[in-house]
C-alpha cells in the first residue's frame, strides 16, 4: 500500500519565498503620505514634524552613502594613477640620466678634438690624428624623446584632478615644460651636427670609418676600436666644433633641471601614495 504524497505545506520544507509585489513600494509612499495627511488634518505637528524629519534624515544618508562611495572609487582610481606615474617617472629619471652621460661623452671628445687641432694649428701641421670613436661621438646627434602614456592621458582628459596633492598637482602639468627647455637645446646642437659640422667633414676628409655605429656600441675588436683619422686643420671646421661643444655645455646644464625636477616629482608621488593607502 503507498502512501498519498504530503501536501506541499505539510513536506516539511518551507514554502519558497515569494519576490515582493511590484507595487509594494508605492503603497508604501501612499500609506506615508496618508499618515502625514491625516496627522496636518488633527493638526498633531509632533507627528507631522517626526514623518518630515525622517524623510529628510534618509535623504541625508542616502547622500552621504553615494558621496563615500564616490569619494573611495575617486581614491582608488588615485592610487591607480599614482603607480602608474611613479613607473613612468622612475623610467624618465634613468633616461634623462642616460641621457646626460652621451651628452658629457661628446662634450668630452669634441674637447679633444679642438685641442689636437689647436696643438696641431701651433705645430704648423697641416692635419692631426683624432681617434675614429672620437669622431663619431662628435657626430652623435643625441635628442631625448619622451613617451608618457600615464602622464599624457591624465594631462589630455583631466583626470589630473583626482590627484589631490596641489604641489604635485602643479609639478605634473609643468613638466612638458621643463622637458622641453632641454630638448629645444638638444635640436639647436642637433641642427649644427647635420646641417653644418657633417657636410663640412664630408667635403675636407673621408669620415667613412668613423659614421660606423659598432664604434658608438664598443662591438668592434680592440685593433679597429683603435683606428684614426687625419682630421684636418681648418678654421671653419674649429668653428663649428666650438659652436656644437657650446651648445653641448649649455644642454649638459640644462639636463639637471629636469633632473632635479623628476626626482621631487617621485618623491611627491610616494607621499601621496603613503597617504591614499591609509
Amino acid at each position: 500500500m503507498t502512501e498519498a504524497p504530503l501536501p506541499l505545506e505539510a513536506s516539511g520544507d518551507p514554502p519558497a519565498s515569494e519576490p515582493p509585489a511590484p507595487e509594494a513600494a508605492p503603497a508604501r509612499r501612499r500609506l506615508y503620505f496618508e499618515r502625514l495627511a491625516a496627522a496636518v488634518r488633527r493638526q498633531d505637528w509632533f507627528v507631522v514634524a517626526l514623518e518630515v524629519a525622517i524623510v529628510i534624515v534618509g535623504v541625508v544618508i542616502g547622500f552621504q552613502v553615494t558621496a563615500w562611495g564616490n569619494e573611495r572609487a575617486a581614491r582608488a582610481q588615485e592610487q591607480e594613477l599614482l603607480q602608474g606615474l611613479q613607473t613612468e617617472f622612475t623610467d624618465a629619471l634613468v633616461r634623462l640620466e642616460r641621457q646626460a652621460g652621451k651628452h658629457a661623452r661628446i662634450e668630452r671628445d669634441l674637447t679633444t678634438i679642438l685641442d689636437a687641432l689647436g696643438r696641431a694649428e701651433q705645430a704648423g701641421a697641416a692635419s692631426v690624428p683624432v681617434a675614429d670613436t672620437t669622431i663619431a661621438w662628435a657626430l652623435v646627434p643625441t635628442t631625448t624623446q619622451f613617451s608618457q602614456g600615464v602622464l599624457d592621458g591624465m594631462l589630455r582628459t583631466g583626470r589630473l584632478q583626482l590627484v589631490q596633492d596641489r604641489e604635485l598637482r602643479t609639478a605634473l602639468a609643468e613638466w612638458p615644460g621643463v622637458l622641453a627647455d632641454v630638448t629645444e637645446d638638444e635640436e639647436a646642437s642637433r641642427d649644427i651636427v647635420v646641417y653644418q659640422l657633417e657636410p663640412l667633414l664630408w667635403r675636407l676628409m673621408d669620415v667613412r670609418s668613423a659614421r660606423t655605429y659598432d664604434l658608438l656600441l664598443g662591438t668592434l675588436p680592440p685593433s679597429a676600436m683603435e683606428a684614426t683619422s687625419d682630421v684636418p686643420v681648418n678654421r671653419e671646421l674649429t668653428g663649428v666644433l666650438s659652436t656644437r661643444r657650446f651648445w653641448q655645455r649649455h644642454t649638459i646644464r640644462e639636463f639637471s633641471g629636469p633632473r632635479e625636477e623628476a626626482t621631487r616629482i617621485l618623491a611627491l608621488i610616494d607621499r601621496s601614495l603613503t597617504e591614499t593607502a591609509r
